[in-house]
């Protein structure tokens, strides 16, 4: 009953199908030049029940070193009092090797049940909650119709852009591709945000993750754009989306939005994960209001932290 590191074979052998991609041996192989190390520790009790990565760097283990969220694999059916006995062994273990770790988990509508539980330990087995930061999606497992999630300003806005020929492709030739990455990059660079991923960095995560790229264009003008990754069976994050600069007032986020909706309903998935609203807790408002208004719904993307140094003991 024991926490030990254990290699990315077995851990992909013996925790195959977690709540999303980002926990998986291969996603967390794919940048471990951004790190010292990338390493991979299971708790031992009768068989595997947890099991978790990290990306090492210097006295830090950080999980996720490179995606939006880390945490706990878990084997079938595991019980609150594995998580507990789990959970309440890795602060010793951590200490032991003389490290501070940094964990991030999904959002509870990932899994609610799991991660309700996963939290409830981590609260409870002196891990330090830093912060939880709100996080939104389009919740397809709710039959309310798309109209009636709207704030009656996007439900004037969409009217406003439903009157133009709008046409959504998603764009799957290298040229289609880069055309969506390049609406982003113009997006973002307007906005004064960063861009975390050229365009090489996603045909490189293509190999681990399906990818879509969408392409709103207006009169053959490419207007706005989205990114979406498959990150589990009924689970789509969308991992950048934006417009143009100049086509604002076209009311082409609206449009996109009411696309996306439509579309990943259709294809049957519980969750578009429109990702988090807020950087280390503190909301952006702006961005809150947008997601509320064109109908997602908000959940918590909890953060936790164990120092395990030996100046900190």
């Amino acid at each position: 009953m024991a926490w030990i590191e254990i290699d990315a074979c077995k851990y992909a052998e013996h925790f195959a199908n977690p709540l999303a991609c980002y926990l998986r041996s291969d996603f967390n192989l794919l940048n471990a030049s951004k790190v010292d190390a990338v390493r991979f520790f299971a708790f031992d009790h009768d068989g595997f029940r947890l099991g978790f990565a990290v990306g090492e760097r210097g006295s830090l283990w950080l999980s996720p070193y490179s995606a939006p969220f880390g945490g706990f694999a878990c084997a079938k059916g595991v019980t609150i009092d594995e998580i507990d006995e789990a959970i309440g062994a890795l602060p010793a273990f951590v200490s032991s090797a003389q490290k501070k770790l940094h964990i991030t988990f999904a959002p509870v509508f990932y899994s609610q049940t799991y991660l309700t539980k996963c939290v409830s330990a981590m609260l409870r087995f002196g891990f330090k909650l830093l912060y939880a930061d709100l996080n939104y999606a389009f919740d397809f497992t709710d039959s309310k119709p798309y109209e009636k999630r709207l704030w009656n300003m996007a439900k004037r806005n969409l009217k406003q852009a439903a009157k133009l020929p709008y046409e959504l492709r998603e764009e799957t030739t290298r040229e289609g591709v880069a055309t969506c990455y390049d609406v982003i990059r113009q997006n973002r660079e307007y906005k004064g945000y960063p861009l975390k991923m050229s365009l090489e960095a996603f045909a490189a995560t293509a190999a681990v993750v399906t990818i879509q790229y969408f392409v709103l264009y207006l009169e053959s003008k490419p207007v706005a754009a989205a990114i979406v990754y498959r990150v589990s069976p009924q689970i789509c994050q969308l991992i950048y989306w934006g417009d143009a600069p100049g086509f604002e007032s076209s009311r082409p986020m609206n449009m996109l939005a009411l696309k996306m909706f439509e579309l990943f309903k259709a294809m049957g998935v519980d969750y578009l994960d429109i990702g988090p609203s807020s950087e280390d807790g503190i909301p952006n408002a702006g961005l809150c209001a947008f997601k509320e208004s064109v109908g997602c719904t908000g959940d918590l993307k909890y953060t936790f932290e164990f120092d395990g140094t030996v100046e900190n003991r």
